[in-house]
């Protein structure tokens, strides 16, 4: 059974940040922004999740953001954890922050922006499979009560990872049997089947992502993209026909191109490099080519899409016009400096390689 439900009265708190905030104010305005702040104060608990994610995504600035955030999420989830590490569950929740907490678990130290954020105690004190049972959990949760593809893009992370280490497949199954075997996402229209092994897991893990995929979440997007680039890059080692490896490029960049075009950068970034050089990189380092998806016209398309929401997968993107479209510059020192300063900006590593240009 999973311990953390939803008593359904955020509803009331919805209400009230959608009267008092959201539509006098909007929801980015600087007077959203202290409107939310002021209403999470009051105990309002969805102001708290958006408080949070104000926080966590760097829109207001904190010296130790993450930290600080994770705090909030735990507000907004009806969640306290106690000295001795034990989640104390109060029922008074808004689910979607049900999926941040999942989040933390499985990135904390392992992936941006998690990777090396301060120490948060709570995580520290728990092993890896600890973790990933709790935010499977907790992605259940919410996927139960949202339908969130979000939340559902995070269980078939998980599950993937599980499969592969029997010590985390030992540990989860329980929870894996009671949310997730020959179980019905009503709200997401997604049933599941057996769960009695690690393929069944891989199986149910691709599913989600598909799901999620289906659902336009960029993120899954993304990472189906990731997981089919490993894929090519194999079959292309193992020998595999043009014909099969066209069928894949072309869903490659497909789910590249869905993502893009709602300007992540990640995405958008490394579709301007299948354009300009053809390459599709594997997680392993390994690399192939398709030099029938060469367009130069398209790679200055979708490196340009890459810079419209910066982030540091931006950085690759200016560094890549750099690169690749310099007579842009030749004429244009001001272009040039705008854009370093970007880079610079954004992702310091990567203007270490521009300057080298």
């Amino acid at each position: 059974m999973n311990i953390f439900t939803c008593d359904g009265s955020y509803e009331n708190d919805l209400k009230e940040y959608t009267l008092n905030i959201l539509t006098s104010s909007g929801v980015s305005s600087p007077n959203a922004e202290r409107g939310i702040m002021y209403t999470a104060d009051s105990g309002n608990i969805v102001a708290q999740k958006l408080y949070a994610d104000l926080i966590y995504y760097k829109k207001i600035y904190r010296p130790d953001p993450y930290p600080e955030a994770f705090g909030l999420y735990l507000k907004a989830s009806g969640i306290t954890i106690s000295e001795d590490g034990t989640w104390l569950y109060s029922g008074h929740s808004y689910p979607h922050a049900f999926r941040m907490l999942g989040l933390y678990l499985t990135d904390y130290k392992k992936t941006d922006p998690l990777r090396d954020c301060d120490r948060i105690e709570p995580i520290e004190s728990m092993t890896r499979a600890g973790r990933l049972n709790t935010a499977l959990l907790l992605s259940c949760a919410c996927v139960e009560h949202t339908g969130s593809p979000e939340a559902l893009n995070l269980i078939g992370r998980i599950l993937r990872e599980a499969a592969g280490d029997s010590t985390f497949y030992c540990e989860l199954l329980p929870a894996v049997r009671d949310n997730l075997e020959n179980h019905n996402f009503e709200k997401i229209s997604l049933k599941t089947g057996n769960m009695d092994t690690p393929d069944a897991w891989l199986k149910a893990s691709d599913a989600c992502l598909d799901k999620a995929v289906e659902c336009g979440y960029v993120y899954a997007c993304n990472n189906k993209a990731a997981r089919l680039a490993d894929l090519i890059v194999t079959s292309v080692e193992e020998g595999s026909s043009i014909e099969v490896l066209e069928d894949m490029v072309n869903e490659y960049a497909a789910l590249l191109k869905a993502s893009a075009e709602k300007y992540e950068p990640y995405a958008a970034n490394r579709l301007g490099l299948l354009y300009m050089t053809g390459e599709i990189h594997a997680s392993d380092g390994g690399c192939a080519i398709s030099h029938s998806h060469i367009n130069r016209s398209l790679a200055r398309e979708y490196f340009l899409k890459a810079t419209k929401y910066p982030d540091s997968n931006s950085a690759w993107a200016f560094y890549n016009l750099i690169k690749y479209f310099h007579k842009d510059y030749d004429n244009n020192i001001e272009l040039m400096n705008e854009h370093m300063d970007c880079i610079k900006q954004l992702n310091p590593r990567v203007y270490d390689l521009a300057i080298e240009l």
